[in-house]
């Protein structure tokens, strides 16, 4: 039996559920490698496999943890992640999400659809959709599944044949209607009239099984072709800042560097409270995947996991090294971390519990006032901070 909208009904349960709402790209490339279409597309070094979407999902996720990609889809982009997995018989496969549309662009796919036939199809938070249809390096058919009938008839007339075959098969897929003039529908079941009409063209089904299986080599892919930060989307080498002096711009490329380690330290919290200074120290061990655990001097104090999350309480004062470690996330997106203070700016040098640190002062932000910042020599790890007024929410 003929493919049919009803085939794609899946695509609403619970497991796609955030790439239903969030947006998604599907795009199947014929005779290519996923190595393949990652070179073309000038995919930056860094790439990580995950299995199926849930590891696609979990690798794009990294690289937001990371730094490398901005997780915040309405701000201006730079890189777009994509997933791309050998599915058999010389098709490829890329997936995105997050409202990302590299996959629908003519200029950013344009290396891939120049030498293959693809077949895409996108939506966005914003409800938008749109599918494409790329033949003999041309877009030969592109129409907005919602409302497809004007795209149809201007893509008739600059691509008779295959306008005429995408209209057939929309009648026999279902899902995208024709003649909705008034607006009257009450469900919409446009994407998965999409999947079934790229299966129709391509013979390729992209099944619920296959989006859990797929093995998909996840990279990012820059928009912009002059990156004024040579490690925008990589993570700069470790290099120990011991000598005499050091610029904020220095400290901040140690601190990137960082960014994937596991981390054992010490974090000095100093508070003023009532005019008299509080410190407090907490023994920390930090992964950006896997979690933190602390321990102060009653013991253990907190286990944070993707799994668990315990805390001994009281949570005052905030002795979150994940607020640390991210401490750019309390001025992004508004201020880059990087220019949150001139990257000129000459470091102090001090001491934390024995090690060689770089001290600067932060500019008012989430904590309300001032932060005096330490960030260890070694690792460009954030440690030690003084807040000169106490923060008015303790929880973070």
């Amino acid at each position: 039996m003929a493919t049919t909208y009803r085939d794609y009904l899946w695509f609403r349960d619970e497991e796609f559920g955030g790439w239903r709402s969030n947006g998604h790209v599907v795009s199947l490339v014929r005779d290519a490698t996923a190595d393949g279409v990652l070179d073309a597309l000038g995919a930056v070094g860094r790439r990580r496999t995950g299995v199926g979407y849930a590891g696609f999902n979990q690798r794009s996720t990294e690289f937001e943890t990371l730094g490398l990609v901005r997780p915040d889809s309405g701000a201006d982009q730079t890189v777009q992640t994509v997933g791309v997995a050998d599915i058999g018989k010389g098709w490829v496969l890329l997936i995105q999400q997050n409202s990302d549309y590299l996959g629908v662009d003519d200029n950013l796919f344009g290396p891939v659809t120049r030498h293959h036939e693809v077949v895409s199809h996108f939506s966005n938070v914003n409800a938008l959709s749109q599918f494409v249809w790329w033949r003999d390096g041309q877009r030969k058919v592109s129409f907005e599944p919602m409302i497809p009938a004007g795209d149809l008839e201007r893509a008739h007339t600059a691509s008779p044949a295959e306008a005429a075959t995408v209209l057939a098969l929309i009648t026999e897929v279902g899902g995208i209607d024709l003649d909705d003039y008034h607006g009257t529908r009450t469900e919409f079941f446009h994407i998965e009239g999409s999947f079934a009409l790229a299966e129709r063209l391509t013979g390729v089904e992209v099944s619920k099984e296959l989006l859990r299986s797929a093995v998909f080599t996840v990279a990012m892919v820059p928009t912009i072709a002059d990156q004024e930060d040579p490690h925008a989307h990589e993570l700069p080498p470790r290099t120990p800042l011991l000598g005499n002096h050091a610029t904020w711009g220095a400290v901040h490329q140690l601190y990137r560097s960082t960014a994937e380690a596991t981390v054992h330290a010490t974090m000095v919290l100093s508070e003023t409270q009532g005019g008299a200074e509080e410190r407090h120290e907490v023994e920390f061990w930090y992964s950006p995947f896997d979690g933190t655990r602390q321990v102060d001097a009653h013991g253990l104090l907190s286990v944070v996991s993707h799994a668990d999350h315990w805390h001994r309480g009281p949570l005052n004062p905030i002795t979150s090294p994940e607020g640390l470690v991210a401490i750019h996330r309390r001025w992004e997106p508004e201020t880059p971390f990087h220019v949150v203070i001139d990257p000129t700016s000459q470091a102090k040098p001090t001491e934390v519990n024995g090690k060689r640190a770089w001290e600067f002062v932060f500019p008012p932000g989430f904590w309300g006032g001032p932060l005096t910042v330490a960030f260890d020599a070694h690792t460009g790890i954030p440690y030690a901070l003084k807040a000169p007024i106490a923060p008015k929410n303790s929880a973070m």
